[in-house]
């Protein structure tokens, strides 16, 4: 899919942006695009799959991402209830020239600037340090001026030296990351039409006679739009699909796993190992304690500054 260009503008008498915001759905707010500034992301509230260049990964609130300059990603928030709190982000948007010019060649700022390019290929970080990075980017949503600035300083420092994040995006995705535009609507398609298959089979040789495409033509035009096999494109979609059940529901990891397109509860787990590095089981237990944690830090800090966007 061909990635739009988003263009950011910084806040006023600021050199970058900061903005704390909810919408209907993140995935009508923000389809999938790019901008030339990094991009630290905290989701508040929201659940759902997160593309990031070819990393395909379930999210939850407490997930936070710093992302590289024109790095295409996008939210694809779950449909929820009436009960379900609205999708709430909190984000910080910003160049290297936001520090002024020379400022990365400083020695006090090695750990920062290695930091920056590691985001090239994005970079997920762990449970360790999101609450106390969530809790300075509520700060700095409500200041101006320089205070702001320092405390997103404070912020990528607190990043660069805990050391725990991890890449998401593969270092060969920009090699494999330019989409001709008329490609846009086949991947379209074949994402909607696996999203609506995943409990059954789902034929490669099928999807390419919808998109009028001979098999090894549709196979070619797929590894180059998402630099990844079909199978293995599947194969994510649907142990995220089972993350979200075994958080969302109480039915059984077989249940889940039929439920998902797997006939085989071995091959499931098989599956569901090599992409989370735990079992269903583990997954789900540990989900749901870092989702209460989570829930019960907003409600002893509550959360304020938040604008709302409608989408």
């Amino acid at each position: 899919m061909k990635p739009m260009f988003e263009a950011i503008h910084s806040d006023a008498d600021s050199s970058f942006r900061c903005l704390q915001f909810s919408c209907k759905h993140f995935s009508d707010d923000h389809t999938w695009h790019y901008h030339p500034e990094y991009e630290l992301a905290y989701v508040v509230s929201s659940e759902g799959t997160r593309f990031v260049g070819d990393s395909i990964q379930h999210y939850a609130p407490g997930d936070l991402v710093l992302l590289g300059p024109n790095l295409p990603h996008c939210w694809n928030d779950e449909p929820r209830s009436a009960e379900t709190p609205v999708p709430e982000l909190i984000v910080l948007q910003f160049t290297a020239q936001s520090f002024g010019d020379g400022f990365l060649s400083l020695e006090e700022a090695a750990p920062i600037k290695r930091l920056l390019e590691s985001a090239e290929v994005g970079l997920h970080f762990a449970d360790a340090v999101t609450t106390e990075a969530a809790d300075l980017m509520r700060a700095a949503v409500q200041q101006t001026g320089l205070d702001r600035l320092l405390r997103l300083l404070e912020i990528l420092n607190l990043l660069a030296r805990r050391r725990t994040s991890s890449p998401l995006a593969t270092p060969e995705y920009r090699l494999t990351s330019s989409i001709s535009p008329i490609n846009q609507q086949r991947i379209e398609k074949t994402h909607r039409y696996i999203r609506e298959n995943l409990a059954g089979e789902i034929r490669q040789a099928d999807i390419a006679q919808i998109l009028t495409l001979s098999p090894p033509a549709f196979s070619r035009f797929f590894q180059n739009a998402t630099g990844r096999t079909f199978v293995t494109f599947v194969n994510t979609l649907r142990i995220n699909e089972a993350c979200r059940q075994l958080l969302n529901s109480s039915l059984s990891v077989t249940e889940i796993a039929m439920a998902c397109g797997y006939n085989n509860v071995s091959n499931f787990n098989r599956q569901f190992l090599a992409l989370k590095g735990m079992s269903p089981s583990v997954y789900r237990r540990y989900v749901r304690q870092k989702s209460e944690r989570h829930s019960n830090y907003v409600r002893a800090h509550g959360v304020t500054g938040a604008a709302h966007i409608q989408g």
